[in-house]
């Protein structure tokens, strides 16, 4: 890893990780990070059950209440988060595929310091050049939960954001962004949220 990506991510994950740290024992803090090209979309979720509410959303990950997630459980868990996301480029819904997920012990999400990592990701026919807009919308437990949600800066210039808009919750955003000459690689530094 290069010194700068490295620094790039440790920013990343310091921004992240005070409001991990900060939220309140009483919310379900969902952070998701959108990486953006021309013919995909990679979703970076963490899921932050605060110690208050990890007892609502428990029984959903631990089917058989045993105390630990299995894989199928993590999986089937995951796939109800996907479930309850919409990703749109240019109007047109694309399903999100799961690519991995993570899971801390039982034990950290009870204390509130345990952060489930989530990948997914979307395939689509490569959009022309021109303008086109990213739209992202995340209602998995909209009753206990608080969002974040941020773009990657993309790695290519073929591609420039031009504006992003989100709702008052973070649980939708709204991505403008121009793509030129053809395919462009995948995103990788953070974009700044318009304030």
């Amino acid at each position: 890893m290069s010194k700068r990506r490295f620094l790039i991510w440790l920013a990343a994950a310091v921004a992240l990780a005070l409001p991990a740290s900060a939220h309140r024992l009483d919310e379900y803090l969902q952070a998701t990070r959108i990486d953006l090209s021309s013919n995909r979309v990679d979703l970076e979720i963490d899921l932050t059950p605060g110690v208050e509410v990890v007892n609502d959303v428990l029984p959903l990950m631990d089917a058989n209440h045993d105390g630990s997630i299995s894989t199928a459980e993590g999986k089937a868990y995951a796939k109800l988060v996907l479930k309850a996301v919409v990703l749109t480029v240019d109007q047109h819904r694309h399903d999100l595929k799961l690519n991995s997920v993570h899971y801390p012990a039982v034990s950290e999400m009870k204390s509130g310091t345990g952060i489930i990592h989530l990948k997914a990701s979307a395939l689509f026919a490569p959009v022309t050049s021109g303008p086109h807009q990213l739209y992202y919308q995340n209602q998995h437990q909209t009753n206990l939960s608080v969002y974040l949600i941020n773009a990657y800066v993309p790695k290519s210039p073929a591609i420039q954001i031009s504006g992003q808009k989100r709702d008052k919750r973070q649980t939708e955003i709204w991505i403008d962004y121009t793509l030129t000459n053809g395919v462009a690689t995948q995103p990788h530094t953070a974009v700044r949220p318009n304030r």
